[in-house]
């Protein structure tokens, strides 16, 4: 049935919310459509700035990052994602805000994840493993194939795409600022060697079957000298219940303190005595 049937056209126009919505559909279709195609015009004029030198005896040097809007912002970030070869590195702050968050841009993103073209390693904040909805979140894209970390403090808000490109917050930690596209090698390199170093000091994701029963995974959190609010963020459950679990070690192991209980597994060879490389 088309809009120009009788009784489609009949229906609109004794149905004025039914008209409106229409209208508003068809809006929101054309500003979409705006959005992408503005932001592959600035796609490819970042791609044409950062290959050509500045004229000789001209003006000066080319910026080495372009102020990306907020609503442009998940246009670009999909055409970065479509031009990647190898890697995507992400650091998110939050998963209430951010450019990668609309349905769009996460199907997108989790269908190349998927063809296996795309390698994506993330780090979250811990507090993403507190609500059954952030755990949902991130265990959605674990099956997509993300490699994924915890942070208690993530460094800030960015994506580097292989070594071309960085989408960034333009205010360090903000995860609520605008977006900033960076294409000077150097910084990409940066940005890049400082989610690596970032990683590899995260915590593995604690997944639904680790939470409550596992012991060992709560005696090394505690070796590694996190607090029990920490740990309780971490592990998605109650302060209450990382309290009582240590009480409970402790009375396994025969230990009056937690610096006795320390001692006592790392005689029984459970942990190690020098910690890890995870924080």
């Amino acid at each position: 049935m088309t809009s120009d049937d009788p009784i489609v056209v009949n229906r609109l126009f004794h149905d004025p919310v039914a008209r409106l919505h229409a209208v508003l559909e068809r809006g929101e279709g054309e500003l979409e459509r705006r959005r992408t195609e503005l932001a592959e015009v600035r796609h490819a004029l970042l791609q044409l700035s950062s290959e050509t030198t500045a004229p000789a005896g001209g003006g000066g040097p080319t910026p080495v990052w372009e102020r990306v809007a907020a609503d442009l912002a998940p246009p670009v970030l999909r055409q970065l994602t479509e031009r990647t070869t190898t890697t995507i590195r992400s650091c998110v702050l939050s998963l209430d805000v951010g450019p990668g968050l609309d349905g769009e841009s996460v199907r997108h993103t989790q269908e190349i994840l998927r063809s296996g073209r795309v390698r994506q390693r993330t780090i979250y904040p811990a507090d993403a493993m507190v609500t059954p909805e952030g755990r949902e979140w991130v265990q959605s894209w674990a099956e997509a194939g993300e490699e994924q970390r915890v942070s208690l403090v993530p460094p800030s808000d960015f994506a580097v795409f292989d070594d071309e490109a960085v989408m960034a917050v333009a205010e360090w930690g903000n995860a609520a600022a605008d977006y900033v596209l960076i294409r000077e090698p150097m910084l990409v390199a940066a940005f890049a060697t400082l989610f690596d170093r970032a990683f590899e000091r995260a915590l593995p994701v604690a997944r639904d079957s680790d939470a409550p029963g596992s012991d060992l995974r709560l005696l090394r959190l505690l070796g590694l000298g996190l607090k029990d609010e920490s740990i309780a963020r971490y592990l998605g459950v109650s302060l209450r219940t990382v309290r009582r679990r240590v009480a409970a070690l402790m009375e396994v192991h025969g230990a009056q303190t937690r610096f006795q209980l320390g001692l006592a597994v790392a005689r029984e060879g459970l942990v190690d005595p020098a910690g890890g490389d995870d924080r």
